[in-house]
């Protein structure tokens, strides 16, 4: 059984253990959706043909044939769920929040119809409404297991956790079996310390055949968070490794894409220069004042971004595909030849008024993410592994800033190692710990290359380790870099965290007090590293580390 493409993410729309976001392929939802539908008529074949299309990601000519399906059929339950999803995956978030609130209206606000406009606000990134949707409907009836779950993990996320434990014992009270709300109680016990009660449930589900293997890795990543908790690093190895031979199947062809990925990257670098940088900031003039903030995942790029968001001239987003598939792709590929042609040819070749288009999408996409203007704001766009597309983006916003996370490199290719990942081209890396050592080397030296091509006061690196020893310095001194005075809003964030849900998949890390924990954590895990020191020796040395 496959373990990515559309075996995931049927799993993932049907049991609720879902990324924040739209998941792009989750229409015709009486096949993938929790929640049922009331069906009075069968689907209008125009309706049939936009799915299709937007399946084919012929994004555009999906939207304007959803548009044509409403006109003729405005109050079809299916077609405003479908339209809003699609619209709503194309960050117009405006209309896709209106076409739910339409299905509510149509479909009256019962618990079925919640459900569903429920988790659609989700997967349109609403997530507030998202969550008073499914509260609203299990004030009315109790739900079925996978609308519990769902409700629970927002709850979750939103820091109500005993309220989504009470939930979650509800489901699990009335469907003893439901595998994935089993999965959900033992990763909150890790969470609250509890490994007694979390690790004989969670071995019962990576050891049952029967169970999707997205949820068996599931399970042993989970396994090998308990366990390194509790200070056993080998038991934490065997079980990142017994999750990774799951992922083994699909291994290939997602190296091939990542290969083309690789290859498009340099391109993209060798093209790159500090003159055509001048040339497209004199092309645009001024643009919204906007900051990426980048670098290696688990390096603490969320941590630092819920900290700034905090501070009121500023705003954040939580990871986003809108620049990564939307912007760049038209622009560095040739129509329906991904990963064909050079990259670097083709950005030079994108002239000013590209450009400008490429900004109004973005600025207007994020915007609509956030549900209000910016206003004057700083934007800070929180997406780590975007290194390898800063040339593309500085054509898109060529006076934007660049913000690196650093973290020692051996505690960051560990953490990446360790930790659960959607099974994609990039994460494939880190099957091994070698190939995850060599995927962070080619993106910090990515980074290198670029670095030295940018003025700089265009670029900023700032350590985890810092934020861990001086969170208040460090955020103080990001902030200035950023052209804003120091608001004491800022040491608060939690505070500003609790008002709201946020995407990432550290969410639960960055609420608890900053702590000293993952610091120097490779340490115990020496003896499996040391194979790899070799390869980033160099990086260990460039950014500091070095004892």
């Amino acid at each position: 059984m496959p373990m990515v493409a559309d075996a995931e993410r049927a799993v993932l729309a049907k049991c609720g253990i879902i990324q924040f976001g739209c998941d792009p392929r989750a229409l015709g939802t009486q096949d993938c959706c929790a929640a049922s539908i009331p069906m009075n008529a069968a689907d209008p074949q125009e309706l049939k043909e936009a799915r299709a299309l937007w399946l084919q990601d012929r994004c555009d000519e999906a939207l304007a044939k959803f548009d044509a399906v409403l006109m003729r059929h405005p109050d079809h339950p299916l077609a405003l769920i479908d339209a809003a999803r699609a619209f709503g995956g194309r960050y117009q978030i405006a209309k896709a929040e209106t076409l739910v609130d339409r299905y509510l209206a149509t479909a009256g606000r019962t618990a079925a119809a919640l459900a569903l406009a429920g988790q659609t606000y989700r997967m349109i990134h609403r997530g507030r409404k998202a969550l008073d949707s499914l509260k609203e409907a299990a004030g009315l009836s109790a739900p079925d297991a996978a609308t519990g779950l769902e409700l629970a993990m927002l709850l979750d996320r939103a820091g109500e956790m005993e309220a989504a434990e009470a939930v979650l014992s509800g489901v699990l009270a009335r469907d003893p079996g439901f595998a994935e709300g089993r999965f959900f109680r033992a990763h909150v016990a890790i969470r609250r310390g509890d490994a007694e009660q979390a690790l004989p449930e969670l071995e019962a589900i990576a050891g049952e055949t029967r169970h999707h293997p997205y949820l068996r890795t599931r399970a042993c990543y989970a396994l090998a968070e308990a366990v390194d908790r509790a200070g056993d690093a080998a038991g934490a190895i065997d079980q990142a490794l017994r999750a990774k031979e799951f992922g083994a199947p699909d291994a290939d062809p997602l190296r091939r894409i990542d290969s083309l990925i690789r290859k498009q990257g340099d391109q993209l670098a060798r093209a790159f220069t500090p003159a055509k940088l001048a040339q497209w900031q004199r092309e645009a003039g001024g643009h919204p004042p906007l900051v990426l903030l980048t670098g290696s995942p688990r390096s603490g790029t969320t941590l630092i971004e819920k900290v700034l968001d905090a501070h009121p001239g500023l705003r954040s987003s939580d990871e986003h595909d809108l620049f990564a598939r939307f912007i760049a792709p038209p622009v560095l590929q040739p129509p329906g030849k991904a990963g064909t042609g050079d990259a670097g040819k083709r950005l030079l070749a994108a002239d000013a008024r590209r450009a400008a288009k490429m900004r109004a999408t973005y600025f207007a996409g994020m915007e609509e993410l956030l549900g209000e203007p910016l206003a004057g704001r700083v934007m800070l766009d929180k997406n780590p592994s975007l290194t390898e597309l800063i040339p593309a983006w500085l054509r898109m916003a060529p006076h934007s800033k660049i913000l690196v996370m650093l973290r020692d490199p051996r505690d960051v290719v560990l953490s990446c190692f360790l930790n659960y990942f959607p099974l994609n081209a990039f994460s494939v890396s880190f099957l091994t710990l070698e190939h995850t050592a060599r995927r962070y080397v080619r993106e910090m030296d990515c980074w290198l290359r670029l670095r030295d091509k940018l003025p700089p006061d265009q670029w900023r690196e700032t350590r985890y380790e810092d934020c861990v020893d001086d969170l208040r310095g460090t955020a103080g001194g990001v902030i200035g870099w950023m052209g804003l005075e120091w608001s004491d809003d800022v040491m608060d964030y939690r505070e500003t965290l609790a008002r709201r849900l946020t995407g990432s998949p550290t969410y639960a890390d960055v609420r608890a007090p900053v702590h000293r924990r993952a610091v120097g954590k490779w340490r115990r895990y020496e003896e499996w590293l040391a194979p790899v020191q070799p390869i980033l020796a160099p990086l260990v040395r460039r950014f500091g580390y070095e004892e």
